[in-house]
């Protein structure tokens, strides 16, 4: 029942005009788009079809919606919400041991609580990580080894972080086809952001001076941006490199950390600081951040949504699934 405003008399919930007084009764499920007033359990408005309720998304017909749109238009997250969001995917770790008789197996035993690890043996990139399966070359030395899995890693916690936030947006739980929009984000508007985040936290946990920002640098290349966009996509990656890192940290510990030092001198590996210049102190506060980030993805929701785009979005969600 439904208490009408002006006289009190209560109503069904099915009744838009009070029976005693005549009064519109106030409803939760007005459509945004034309305004029409629609039943309590509607997910589309009876008059436009639009989308008015949050509805799994298991196509990307229903994550492209006007309703999804206009949600990420507004979005925004409390730093108090943010913080339980970053909780509860690092909370994992809290449950987890540690294990591995070397260093190496015991920063793959880390990286394990979060995506399948996996040795490769040709290509020529050091790692890459895709569809929740995170690949090393094994034929490296251990120090490059580790710092490649710490790389990609944390490819695969900003991953986890900027889905968290659309399934708050969107108030929906993870799919493949959420997932396969996510890596389009941060393979092209964000891949700067991406990239210098996995750099910055690979270089808190290697001894100084032995980052290299390559494929960062190989981005910067290839970028249409102006200085001002990549400063801000840097910006943006150190600031969620920061908090990466300040959960990490009591995982790949002090004692770690010490290890993986004398783990480079075992290898004979000599620092260049050839990319020292590209580290940064610059970040900005939470909610700045965050409102910074749902700007970019509201502007790749846009783009996404064009069907010129779908075979792209199509192939990484099946890729995402089947693990390749």
């Amino acid at each position: 029942m439904k208490e009408c405003d002006v006289c009190g008399t209560p109503n069904l919930k099915a009744n838009n005009y009070c029976t005693h007084c005549g009064n519109r009764i106030a409803m939760d499920n007005i459509c945004p788009f034309c305004g029409e007033l629609n039943s309590d359990d509607s997910s589309y408005c009876s008059n436009c079809n639009k989308q008015i309720r949050p509805v799994s998304i298991d196509s990307f017909e229903k994550l492209f919606t006007d309703y999804n749109k206009l949600l990420l238009a507004k979005a925004e997250i409390s730093d108090e919400d943010y913080s339980k969001l970053l909780s509860n995917i690092f909370r994992k770790l809290k449950f987890s041991k540690i294990v591995g008789h070397t260093l190496k197996e015991k920063i793959l035993s880390i990286a394990g609580v979060f995506a399948e690890c996996r040795p490769k043996a040709r290509g020529e990139e050091l790692g890459f990580e895709f569809g929740h399966v995170l690949y090393y070359d094994d034929r490296l030395d251990d120090s490059v080894q580790i710092a490649t899995i710490i790389h990609e890693l944390t490819h695969f916690l900003l991953f986890d972080i900027i889905e968290s936030l659309l399934c708050d947006v969107f108030q929906v739980k993870q799919s493949s086809t959420l997932e396969g929009f996510v890596w389009y984000c941060l393979s092209n508007d964000l891949a700067l952001m991406n990239e210098y985040c996995a750099h910055t936290v690979e270089g808190r946990f290697i001894p100084h001076g032995y980052q290299r920002y390559a494929s960062f640098e190989s981005l910067l290349e290839e970028t249409t941006f102006d200085d001002e966009k990549i400063g801000v996509l840097m910006v943006l990656g150190n600031t969620f490199a920061g908090e990466i890192i300040g959960q990490l940290e009591d995982y790949i510990d002090h004692d770690l950390r010490e290890a993986i030092k004398l783990q480079y001198k075992k290898d004979l590996k000599n620092p260049d600081y050839n990319s020292i210049g590209y580290e940064s102190m610059d970040s900005v506060k939470t909610d700045v951040k965050n409102q910074i980030i749902f700007n970019y993805l509201f502007d790749s929701f846009d783009e996404a949504s064009d069907v010129n785009n779908r075979e792209n979005l199509e192939f990484l969600k099946e890729g995402i699934k089947n693990r390749v």
